[in-house]
């Protein structure tokens, strides 16, 4: 229990972990693997329960359809290509309902139409993107459009064969890692091509239009983003280089081919920006007052202050208390952030002033085996 916790209700969240270690584009120092996805609730004091484990292989991402029965819980492999396990959801117990195999590996993403009709898939490892039609009840069905993301010639990339090579080659070839829908269009971020392409989307074919691409600083590895509420501003978060960039987004005359993601703003995610480290998850506070990004190497959370025009001014960095947090979510009253810290296999507890923006550790954590994502069941 923590004294310093006082949430709005129990909150019941799911947690992914990794189960096959050696199946991953990356490699978690976890001392033990996990065995699917986790179901916990937290008391409004802080306590922790958990209620069991659904077993599935390597559940990486899970990104709930908006009727709030449907969970999709993406399978990362580079061994096979990728899955997206379809899951019901009722009385906090998950059931298999279905899986859709992806064109491409290490699947990272699932981003659903406004229309929720169909959806995009993300494979990292080959930056294969799949449009597939989606029905009322979230099944994902037919492929409407398979394709590889890059813009280097024949000759001037190519595709690492194996995870060493990866690791030593992050960029000598396109490796594509979510999904954005925005007005007429949709951003997909690539680490590998140092850009982020902007399609615009065909609701009525559910098909992608190549449009044109926003290639961000050499070496920079865009990889997530985060969309403003209410601003035209999104926040993309590079990987490499540890920074976040402000992009102002611009509907003008949008029957025009332009570019419609213009960076205006980069601030580091460190203080001292000379050591390994390696951003992961970008979350906007519900009120987009807040912006929060956690770095793996530093073992840190950078918070940033969003100024009335959408740009960010860091207020604070820090330690999570474990190591390589992979992933972070705010409590649904926004008074505790959860992490997840992948190599030492736990979650952390913070209290957060919604005011303030800023957290404090509880020094509450529970074990978890090689936790990589945190959902909470709304």
């Amino acid at each position: 229990m923590s004294s310093m916790i006082q949430l709005d209700n129990d909150y019941t969240f799911l947690v992914g972990t990794y189960t096959d270690l050696d199946a991953l584009a990356h490699q978690p120092k976890a001392k033990e693997s996990g065995k699917g996805i986790y179901s916990l609730t937290i008391s409004k004091n802080g306590e922790f329960t958990e209620h069991g484990v659904h077993e599935i292989l390597n559940p990486a991402v899970l990104i709930p359809h908006s009727n709030g029965s449907m969970m999709y819980a993406i399978v990362e492999t580079i061994q096979n290509n990728g899955d997206v396990v379809q899951l019901s959801i009722d009385n906090n117990k998950l059931t298999d309902t279905g899986t859709f195999t992806a064109s491409g590996k290490s699947t990272c993403y699932i981003a659903l139409s406004p229309q929720k009709d169909a959806a995009i898939v993300i494979n990292y490892w080959d930056a294969i993107i799949d449009v597939v039609e989606v029905d009322a009840t979230g099944t994902l069905g037919n492929v409407t459009q398979s394709f590889k993301q890059l813009y280097r010639n024949e000759g001037e990339w190519r595709q690492v064969e194996y995870r060493e090579d990866h690791w030593e080659n992050r960029q000598v070839g396109p490796h594509a890692h979510c999904a954005h829908f925005w007005h007429d269009w949709v951003f997909i971020p690539d680490l590998g091509e140092n850009a982020v392409f902007q399609y615009r989307y065909n609701s009525a074919k559910k098909l992608l239009e190549p449009d044109t691409h926003i290639k961000f600083e050499a070496g920079s590895g865009p990889r997530h983003m985060a969309m403003h509420p209410t601003l035209d501003i999104c926040y993309v978060s590079n990987e490499l280089f540890n920074t976040v960039c402000v992009a102002k987004l611009d509907a003008s005359a949008p029957s025009e081919s332009k570019e419609r993601l213009i960076p205006v703003q980069y601030e580091s995610t460190l203080e001292n920006r000379d050591q390994v480290s390696y951003v992961s998850e970008i979350k906007l506070s519900s009120d987009a007052k807040f912006l929060y990004v956690s770095n793996r190497g530093d073992n840190s959370l950078a918070i940033f202050k969003v100024l009335d025009n959408g740009h960010l001014e860091r207020i604070d960095v820090v330690p999570t208390g474990g190591k390589f947090p992979r992933h972070f979510a705010l409590t649904p009253c926004g008074n505790a952030v959860l992490v997840a810290n992948q190599d030492s296999s736990t979650l952390t507890l913070f209290s957060r002033d919604k005011i303030s923006g800023l957290i404090t550790a509880t020094g509450t954590e529970i074990t978890i085996p090689s936790p990589n994502y945190i959902r909470f069941l709304a």
